[in-house]
């Protein structure tokens, strides 16, 4: 009796396991299969022309629609790396708008130097398996607080 309880358990486990492994793999293959070439893709380059710049406060580079909805979630900035890539489900129509802000969360602090930067704007359609490319030129100013 009691080896025939712990067959079963064991036997449990096994199935447990398999099912469980099964699933995972198979959540792993729908993320494979989602590839962004079939979306649209929204290149952004940040480029800072007067070298690297100590900041204090927390940036986020954001992707926004034309009504000023985000198409894919923001990334924060990292001083030092250039290239973000966002994606898009697509195909899609209208205006897309690339932003560097200053986050909105967390502390702020009154920095020596505050970034700034102008929007770039893209004018669509925007076809799957495009990549657009917005270039941004942050400018580093006072801070007016």
């Amino acid at each position: 009796m009691k080896t025939t309880k712990i067959s079963i358990i064991i036997s449990l486990a096994l199935i447990f396991a398999s099912v469980t492994s099964a699933f995972a793999n198979s959540i792993g293959d729908i993320a494979r299969n989602t590839s962004p070439n079939r979306g649209i893709t929204h290149q952004v380059n940040v480029i800072i022309l007067s070298g690297e710049q100590n900041l204090c406060n927390t940036y986020l580079i954001e992707v926004r629609d034309g009504q000023g909805q985000l198409v894919a979630p923001a990334q924060r900035y990292v001083s030092g790396v250039a290239k973000y890539l966002f994606f898009e489900r697509g195909p899609a129509t209208g205006v897309r708008i690339a932003f560097l802000v200053r986050a909105n969360f967390g502390d702020h602090f009154i920095c020596e130097i505050e970034l700034f930067t102008a929007p770039v704007y893209v004018m669509g359609p925007f076809l799957n398996g495009q990549t657009y490319r917005y270039d941004l030129y942050p400018n580093t100013q006072p801070s007016k607080e």
